[in-house]
């Protein structure tokens, strides 16, 4: 069947046939454009999901290393590693210089 055929005039004059092909028509570009919005809604969903899987293991990563940053900056860490250099615990208290610069 052509289309001319199809959308010969005759046809189009009774009313019943014109509103149920533009109702068919309406519904099928209604139907692409909700699958179409469906996938995209998918698509970022699945993208937010491994974004959060991401960010948990970041944050693990994250206090791995910073514990770890803690336990070799400790006072006793850095005395053992001192003292492997020859130098000894000073009996006096840690004293702060500052610096302030004169430009």
């Amino acid at each position: 069947m052509s289309i001319a055929k199809f959308l010969n005039i005759e046809k189009l004059k009774n009313k019943d046939l014109f509103d149920i092909k533009s109702f068919v028509i309406v519904f099928s570009i209604y139907s692409l454009i909700s699958i179409a919005c469906a996938d995209i809604v998918y698509q970022k969903d699945r993208r937010i999901k491994n974004l959060r899987e991401d960010l948990k293991e970041f944050k693990a990563q994250y206090i791995s290393v910073k514990t770890q940053l803690m336990s070799e900056t400790k006072e006793s860490a850095l005395l053992t590693k001192a003292e492997f250099l020859g130098f000894m615990q000073s009996s006096q208290p840690t004293k702060i210089i500052y610096y302030n610069d004169e430009y």
